[in-house]
């Protein structure tokens, strides 16, 4: 009986094989590859999908696989848009986005001290690479006047003394 039954289960196993896609096998080990934390699938089962990529500063950076027709905005929200905490008033920040096709530039936007709708909201292709760059200047306050006093006064202080001695 248990023979019988290993030799029905190993048919079984070589039935479904023969059945599978070779493609999807491929893909699927191709996907293996990438770390889970880096790769995000927004497709469902029979969706049409795209992969693109999305480096630098936003919350969730990686590999993303989304439905065909998603647009660039869209892809920036999945992505957690950009990286930023608490600004101060005497801080600029600039966030740039540039959508990268191929050798092409599709888009090159730059934000500053806010975070605006797109003028343009292009739909995503397969390679696209989207790069997100934060840059944050911090102004000049109050606060770094105290250092600079009190490496003055500590110089003063030791001139005073060796004109002493």
């Amino acid at each position: 009986m248990q023979k019988w039954f290993s030799a029905l289960t190993v048919a079984a196993a070589l039935y479904v094989s023969a059945g599978a896609n070779a493609n999807a096998q491929v893909i699927d080990l191709e996907r293996s590859r990438y770390s889970p934390a880096a790769y995000y699938n927004y497709g469902e089962q029979g969706d049409i999908t795209v992969i693109v990529n999305v480096w630098g500063t936003v919350r969730n950076p990686g590999l993303y696989e989304v439905t065909k027709g998603t647009t660039l905005s869209t892809l920036f929200s999945l992505a957690g848009g950009p990286l930023v905490g608490t600004r101060y008033k005497s801080t600029t920040r600039r966030v740039t986005l540039k959508l990268t096709r191929g050798e092409e530039r599709i888009v090159d936007f730059t934000m500053e001290n806010q975070v605006l709708a797109l003028e343009m909201d292009p739909v995503l292709e397969m390679g696209d690479v989207l790069t997100v760059e934060t840059v944050e200047r911090r102004g000049f306050s109050w606060r770094d006047v105290f250092p600079v006093v009190a490496a003055v006064a500590s110089v003063a202080l030791a001139a005073e003394r060796l004109a002493g001695n």
